[in-house]
């Protein structure tokens, strides 16, 4: 074979080799969806997996609003809102309204989000070092290397997402 034919066959391999990668990825993506549906037990309570967001934001960035914490999880200001009222009537969230402006509240956890909050985090350090361990044989520069190839797919996948929301 000449090497024109040779360079036709490396990229259908490639090609191949690619759309099995993407393949893989979306058995991830189903299972973090299906993940994400479940209700989760954290110390007792039980949530949504929503809810164990919100209460993660909420506990790192203590003061934060419900408008900033719409823009992280990219929800409306209406979503996020009830979302919120839903967890202070829990008494996992407590509000206070913004000394600067006045029509803001900053969200902090009550001593009850804050367990939450602690068990959640024990809970995903677990997970992760699960994850982190079977990939004991990963080497550092093959994770470097999944990190970039991962950030090229999330450009990609970012303008099939300006796309679609254009049609």
């Amino acid at each position: 074979m000449n090497i024109k034919g040779d360079a036709v066959m490396d990229n259908e391999e490639r090609y191949r080799l690619f759309c099995g990668a993407i393949e893989e990825l979306d058995k991830g993506v189903a299972l973090i969806n299906e993940y994400d549906s479940l209700l989760h037990n954290y110390g007792g309570e039980i949530m949504f997996q929503a809810e164990s967001h919100m209460i993660k934001a909420i506990g790192n960035w203590p003061g934060v609003t419900a408008s900033q914490l719409a823009k992280t999880f990219n929800k409306s200001n209406s979503a996020c809102s009830q979302l919120i009222n839903k967890m202070k009537k829990k008494r996992w969230v407590q509000q206070e309204r913004n000394e600067e402006n006045s029509r803001e509240y900053n969200l902090t956890l009550t001593e009850e989000g804050r367990k939450i909050y602690e068990k959640h985090h024990e809970f995903e350090e677990a997970c992760y070092m699960r994850a982190y361990m079977m990939l004991d044989d990963v080497t550092p520069e093959e994770l470097k290397a999944y990190i970039g190839i991962q950030k090229r797919l999330n450009r990609a996948f970012w303008m099939d997402v300006e796309e679609s929301r254009s049609l």
